[in-house]
């Protein structure tokens, strides 16, 4: 697994965090699916550049 630092804005931070303590995830699994739902949107991008 791979360890990545991003900035983001306050208030995005805290309401990322009460709706995973809410769901009952941790922040990591929460931020983590929100990118895994981004990724499968965008692969067609992804085919694009596959030989």
């Amino acid at each position: 697994m791979k360890a990545v630092n991003i900035k983001i804005d306050k208030e995005l931070h805290a309401k990322a965090k009460i709706i995973s303590v809410l769901k009952g995830k941790t922040l990591n699994e929460y931020l983590a699916k929100a990118i895994e739902k981004e990724i499968e949107k965008d692969k067609g991008v992804l085919a694009k550049i596959k030989p």
